[in-house]
């Protein structure tokens, strides 16, 4: 679902070289209009013939089957995935050095250059209060995130570049709470909470 065409126009499946028994694809097959496909293995999909039931709310949908062809179409033709590499990795590396520079060990990136992660080690302060700074002051400097960098084909080098240099002032800002001791008191609203967790 979030590999997709990020990686590669073949899914995790090509870029991983791992043959999967079942893949499944959303609507960004199709620029955000609404589809799926399950994809897999003969053997797999035949279940669907009488053994497994399935459903469809858009079923006989057309719109977004032509959407889909053009947009894969467009990803091969325009060099998605090989931009969607190259800025990631701009990003990547441009973070790594940040984080170098600033002598900040206690957070790290993690996963490819088309989706990365950012991660924060408990041993200097709450792991959830430090990404609600960053989150905070980069949400300040007009750039919404959540620990997540999706990469998209809409992104330039110099969005990038923007995205560093706030970066650059966020880590520093996180660096002297860390120091002080002033996280919490730092933040302006409520702790983010982890996605997954008990309601009830």
């Amino acid at each position: 679902m979030w590999t997709g065409f990020r990686c590669a126009l073949g899914g995790a499946q090509e870029f991983t070289g791992v043959r999967s028994d079942l893949s499944v694809f959303s609507k960004a097959m199709a620029n955000g209009m609404p589809i799926s496909a399950i994809t897999g293995r003969s053997e797999m999909m035949s279940l669907l013939d009488q053994k497994v039931f399935f459903f469809t709310t858009f079923g006989g949908e057309a719109l977004s089957l032509a959407a889909s062809i053009a947009c894969i179409n467009a990803i091969r033709r325009d060099g998605v995935i090989a931009h969607l590499a190259s800025i990631g990795q701009r990003l990547v590396d441009g973070l790594h050095r940040l984080l170098e520079g600033s002598q900040i060990d206690f957070v790290s990136i993690s996963g490819y250059p088309f989706r990365t992660l950012m991660n924060f080690k408990p041993q200097s302060a709450d792991p959830l209060e430090l990404k609600t700074l960053v989150q905070q002051e980069l949400l300040r400097r007009g750039i919404l995130w959540s620990g997540v960098h999706n990469i998209c084909y809409a992104h330039s080098e110099q969005d990038i570049d923007y995205t560093l240099q706030a970066f650059a002032e966020v880590f520093e800002s996180l660096k002297c709470a860390v120091l002080s001791g002033t996280v919490r008191e730092s933040l302006r609203g409520e702790v983010v909470q982890p996605v997954f967790r008990r309601v009830g």
